[in-house]
């Protein structure tokens, strides 16, 4: 039986520029910066010593993803659900443990060589973070961080890992044809009771450079300060590439602008919960109830996603 994976319980990003990001994660996200060991910076949202690492370097990209599960025994029980999957886990080296707090850790890569962890957290004795900014405080407990979505130029194989080796659950697909001609599925997964803690959509053949992740999400308790961190945003000079709207699928009210990396960031609230005993996966055909347009737009101007700024929920 393959151990149970409880949350995504932290982000890893290599960053080109920390002192900026460690403003964008305090006035604009609302988070608290503290320094890590090697030079890295743990942001925090709650309780738990890290959601997001930083270390300082050229990708400005995703550097891992970090998956909880409830104690060492796990983590070597999921390295040997690796091995019945064909897959090597490596442990996690002292500096790695102590830079995430880990009591143990085990990294392996998916088929897009995006690089996973399994941890067991290390006792903490530290009091729960509460923000200045995001006056609702954030939602984690037992949903973990928040979600992460991965572009994949090969799909069904990322999407057999979410299923086979992460083990996640299907919450919905949604189909979309943002071109004409164009159509692409993206899935959704849940490790508790958020709607997905991880999705895969298939990478969108639009110019620039390619990066591991399409988004990171953060949720806060309140709506309001989902259009107060909109405000955050555009003074600090981050572009809203899609502005407020409603998903579907999830229900989240939110909206997504660029991080000093490049990569979007979702800003939301209101995410439904998942009760496995009565949750049905369903497909959809757009991406928003309402709302989610490029910045700027008037009603009725435009596509809700076009084919340029593809998003996902």
């Amino acid at each position: 039986m393959t151990p149970t994976i409880q949350e995504l319980g932290y982000l890893g990003f290599e960053v080109s520029n920390l002192p900026r990001w460690e403003r964008f994660a305090t006035e604009v996200l609302g988070l608290g910066v503290s320094s890590g060991p090697q030079n890295t910076r743990r942001l925090r949202m709650d309780a738990a010593p890290a959601r997001f690492i930083l270390s300082e370097g050229p990708a400005d990209d995703l550097a891992f993803a970090g998956w909880k599960v409830g104690s060492a025994a796990e983590v070597d029980a999921f390295a040997r659900h690796l091995d019945s999957q064909g897959l090597k886990g490596t442990p996690g080296t002292a500096d790695e443990l102590d830079i995430r707090h880990a009591e143990r850790m085990l990294h392996f890569t998916d088929p897009e060589g995006n690089r996973h962890e399994v941890y067991a957290a290390a006792p903490s004795q530290d009091a729960a973070f509460r923000s200045d900014v995001v006056a609702s405080g954030f939602v984690t407990g037992a949903g973990g961080a928040g979600h992460v979505v991965f572009e994949a130029d090969h799909y069904p194989d990322t999407i057999g890992f979410a299923r086979n080796v992460l083990g996640v659950k299907l919450s919905d697909h949604i189909y979309l044809e943002p071109a004409p001609g164009v159509k692409i599925e993206v899935s959704f997964f849940h490790a508790n009771e958020r709607h997905h803690s991880v999705a895969v959509a298939p990478r969108a053949p639009i110019p620039g450079p390619k990066k591991r992740i399409h988004h990171f999400m953060v949720e806060a308790a309140q709506v309001a300060d989902v259009g107060r961190a909109r405000d955050r945003c555009l003074a600090f000079g981050l572009p809203v590439v899609m502005d407020i709207g409603q998903h579907p699928n999830d229900q989240m009210i939110s909206f997504y602008a660029h991080s000093p990396s490049g990569f979007l960031f979702e800003f939301g609230w209101g995410g439904v919960k998942v009760d496995d005993a009565t949750w049905k996966a369903e497909a959809y055909d757009r991406v928003s109830n309402w709302g989610h347009r490029p910045y700027g737009a008037m009603p009725g101007e435009g596509p809700a996603m076009p084919a340029a700024a593809v998003e996902v929920a």
